[in-house]
């Protein structure tokens, strides 16, 4: 065993990519995800979270004007259209997930699930053609 490049620990079967992948947090994987896309020509929306409340107090709550379990990226560039739901290495699907991604791929736009390993392993760059 060798130490690890990424976290300087000894893994037993982890490579110093499947460490880094399973570091890196889902804010990281979108950015990157959304950097290569615009790189590419697409137009990305993303279904983020929203303060609705008071900053100085603390008083309030984090909303999404999306259903629960919508894809985070939704992407365009003509003629495809492109669903993305982005979780972290180890992260589960939830069922409100599953049933809008099988949902929008049986209405024809393709819909996957991104892990850092896809963005390290070209599957991300082959995704967005």
């Amino acid at each position: 065993m060798i130490d690890c490049g990424t976290c300087g620990k000894r893994h037993r079967s982890l490579t110093a990519d499947q460490c880094a992948d399973r570091r890196m947090s889902e804010k990281t994987l979108q950015d990157r995800v959304i950097g290569r896309a615009q790189r590419r020509g697409w137009k990305v929306a993303h279904a983020g979270r929203g303060w609705v409340g008071d900053h100085e107090t603390g008083v309030g709550q984090f909303v999404t004007q999306m259903a629960p379990g919508w894809p985070d990226l939704f992407m365009l560039r003509e003629p495809r259209a492109l669903a993305i739901e982005l979780k972290k290495e180890l992260g589960e699907v939830t069922e409100e997930q599953w049933a809008w991604l099988r949902l929008l791929n049986l209405c024809g736009i393709p819909a996957v699930i991104v892990r850092p390993s896809d963005l390290r392993e070209g599957r991300v760059n082959d995704i967005l053609g």
